[in-house]
């Protein structure tokens, strides 16, 4: 018998994943490139890539875990092949999360070069 997630949960699953990412990882670093002139659309999907994949596979890890099994090295082993497996996947959405970020903020594929905030 198969087991159907509803595509509301898999949205409130996606949401507790990207918006910690986004908002604690993925702008101050965006920020950081705009200071130093150096924010553009592959930057930005370079870092949307490493960090999709970085946040879907530690949240894989976790969720995947089962200390109460008896044996746990099995369960370290099983939790890490998940967390592989994720790996693909959490970077895919990653870069198409970024790619839609830079067309929405209008981010080139060239920095303008200019620096912005102070000196």
């Amino acid at each position: 018998m198969s087991i159907m997630t509803p595509p509301i949960l898999i949205f409130f699953v996606g949401v507790l994943i990207t918006a910690p990412t986004t908002c604690l990882v993925a702008m101050p670093l965006a920020l950081l490139f705009r200071r130093f002139g150096r924010l553009n659309a592959i930057y930005m999907c370079l870092l949307g890539t490493a960090l999709g994949a970085l946040a879907l596979g530690l949240y894989t890890l976790d969720s995947t875990y089962y200390p109460q099994m008896n044996d746990k090295a099995f369960a370290l082993w099983v939790a890490r092949q998940a967390a592989l497996k994720s790996l693909m996947p959490g970077a895919v959405y990653g870069f198409v999360s970024a790619a839609a970020f830079c067309v929405g903020a209008g981010i080139t594929v060239r920095p303008s070069g200019r620096r912005t905030g102070a000196a």
